[in-house]
């Protein structure tokens, strides 16, 4: 272990055990490091190693698919919700469309903008632009195979892929 490592821990063991016990926790550290330098673990041979980074780089491509398809699924549930929601509140009380039109407020329509004055609609319109924002959103993560993102999730992958990790 290098000196800084070396006096880091020291500083660590001190703040949670008296100096003797730091002591004598310090050198059991030393005896474990020489008896793990005096046995070394064997090496993998390269067949095994190409092996392991393929199943783990199949395992994060799996990862990716699962979450995106969650994502779709997830909003088309959403989109179906509004609809059937939009549906029942639309023939929840049996009347026609045109008994409807006639019972709205006339200034509604004499308004220019009923879409502000009616809150129903005001609703609605929020909730179907929120959701088209989030549609767009998941496609845009989806369909930017370049994206920053993207990019520092794969180098972060290959790097602990191409890194040695068996051994500690």
């Amino acid at each position: 272990m290098e000196d800084h490592t070396r006096e880091h821990l020291n500083d660590l063991l001190r703040q949670f055990l008296t100096t003797s016990e730091a002591e004598v926790a310090d050198r059991a550290i030393q005896e474990g490091e020489r008896i793990l330098d005096d046995c070394p673990a064997p090496t993998p041979d390269s067949a095994t190693i190409i092996r392991i980074k393929r199943e783990m780089v199949v395992t994060a491509l799996r990862r990716r698919r699962v979450v995106r398809i969650i994502r779709r699924s997830l909003a088309a549930a959403a989109v179906i919700v509004f609809a059937v929601f939009g549906l029942m509140n639309r023939g929840h009380n049996g009347r026609t469309d045109a008994f409807q039109a006639a019972i709205l407020p006339a200034v509604l329509w004499e308004t220019d903008n009923i879409a502000a004055d009616d809150l129903d609609l005001t609703y609605f319109t929020t909730q179907v632009r929120q959701l088209e924002a989030q549609l767009q959103a998941i496609d845009a993560t989806e369909d930017e195979p370049a994206g920053d993102n993207t990019i520092d999730d794969l180098a972060t992958e290959l790097i602990q892929i191409d890194g040695d990790f068996w051994k500690g």
